[in-house]
């Protein structure tokens, strides 16, 4: 029994079976039960039915020879089909035949005929195949049987294709990248940040994405100024995958300081991307494609955008810190892209003065971190805790604790970390939220670090209710 097609019983086997064989049977019953009229002794006239409109009678003529017999082959033939082939439920047919059968067969007919002619191109280097006349009509017709359906006739692509025919590659345009990803495909997937990040925050995003490439009359710039601390800080960390000035890493995010866009470079475009993400696929071929087709495939597509058969100068792939540790796979448009580094808040680089928010967890967390000894919030806290401070002013409780290093006297930290704790209230009083909505609570523990260490010296708002 197939159980792939029938489930958990062969109980529709058999009701297809039955059902077919029966058709047969009462097709032959039928043309026997109404072929029992026979033609007249000759000089006879033919007898009829009995029936008669306006002088019109129906004549009981037997069924035509030809019409009996062509019926009887055509029954025979139905019959003789199903015994050589499937059709009878699970049954096989005699001579085991099936279109992936047949498939294989007309390839490996084909890999007998045509398999010399491109294992005559194995051997050769990328650049040489490119240049091969004989070598670019088989990668044409390779390319249009397989690859015209998402780059298009001319391979330039469309809006969520990218374009073949430029130097602008997200997993690498050299030979050896360009084969990986043809023979193993790709998946490139950008966060949807619209939940993290609020209307707002995506549109200071937004303007500041496009101040990377565009002019200053096409983007607002005060928008651009946030979205920029954005761009290279919490929630959004695009940088993560962007790289640190937008110039893109390979295999992450692309290049957001060219006017290549995948999914549009419209401030619109742009937005949509950023508020809900986007998800590319390219499929694998090497279950199509010998490694012999590949590699005429990848030297046609290399040639694309390398005419004279020389490859473009190597662009230097930027190194980011933090991108080893993006906790998603990066994204395969150009568009602003973000991955959260870490669960955990990122850490200021130097002593001094700063705040970040995080909502990956599911309860948002605004992070002031201080500077040793100080108790001054940053000064960009007002624009980073956008969504914080909006959620005491709608009534939800902001509980603020406060901790310490291990370094020093104890007394003195935690005379410290409660100074620092009231500088937040105070901020956040000074922001319009409600004194009733802001409760400080001691955590159970207040040494958060070991050491002089900047989780030490944080203050943590949490939002409940």
């Amino acid at each position: 029994m197939n159980t792939t097609s029938q489930f958990t019983s062969n109980f529709w086997n058999i009701y297809i079976a039955v059902i077919v064989l029966l058709s047969f049977i009462g097709l032959i019953w039928l043309l026997l039960s109404q072929n029992k009229v026979k033609a007249p002794p000759k000089g006879e006239d033919v007898k009829t039915m009995g029936h008669s409109w306006d002088g019109i009678e129906e004549y009981n003529n037997p069924l035509p020879r030809w019409w009996f017999w062509l019926y009887i082959a055509t029954w025979i033939f139905g019959a003789a089909y199903l015994f050589l082939y499937p059709g009878l439920g699970d049954y096989k047919g005699y001579l085991n035949w099936s279109s992936a059968n047949q498939y294989e067969k007309e390839v490996q007919k084909a890999d007998e005929q045509y398999g010399k002619l491109y294992a005559k191109f194995a051997n050769m280097p990328i650049e040489q195949v490119a240049k091969d006349p004989q070598a670019q009509r088989i990668g044409k017709n390779l390319f249009d049987t397989y690859c015209i359906q998402c780059h298009g006739s001319d391979a330039k692509g469309s809006k969520g294709f990218p374009n073949l025919t430029d130097h602008d590659w997200l997993w690498g345009g050299e030979p050896a990248k360009i084969q990986e990803t043809i023979q193993k495909g790709r998946i490139g997937t950008m966060a949807a940040w619209g939940p993290a990040l609020g209307e707002e925050r995506v549109k200071d995003v937004a303007n500041y994405v496009m101040s990377l490439s565009k002019g200053k009359d096409q983007y607002d710039e005060t928008r651009a100024e946030r979205g920029k601390l954005l761009f290279n800080g919490p929630p959004a960390n695009c940088f993560t995958c962007h790289g640190d000035k937008g110039q893109g890493i390979q295999g992450l995010g692309p290049n957001l300081t060219d006017n290549t866009w995948l999914w549009g470079g419209t401030q619109k475009a742009i937005i949509e991307t950023i508020t809900n993400g986007r998800h590319n696929q390219m499929p694998a071929w090497d279950n199509f494609l010998d490694k012999d087709k590949l590699h005429i495939m990848t030297a046609y597509v290399w040639g694309l955008s390398n005419k004279d058969g020389k490859a473009s100068a190597k662009p230097a792939e930027p190194a980011a810190p933090a991108a080893a540790s993006a906790s998603a796979p990066a994204a395969s448009e150009p568009a602003a892209s973000a991955v959260p580094a870490a669960s955990a808040p990122a850490e200021p680089a130097a002593d001094k003065a700063d705040v970040t928010y995080d909502t990956q967890s599911g309860t948002p967390v605004g992070t002031f971190y201080f500077a040793t000894g100080k108790s001054e919030v940053a000064d960009n806290a007002a624009t980073i805790l956008t969504d914080l401070i909006k959620a005491g002013k709608d009534g939800k409780k902001l509980v603020v604790s406060g901790y310490t290093d291990s370094t020093g006297n104890a007394a003195a930290n935690e005379k410290l970390s409660k100074a620092r704790a009231q500088a937040v209230e105070a901020f956040l009083k000074a922001q319009g939220v409600d004194a009733k909505n802001i409760e400080l609570r001691k955590p159970e523990n207040t040494t958060a670090a070991q050491g002089n260490n900047a989780s030490g010296r944080r203050v943590e708002v949490k939002v409940e209710g």
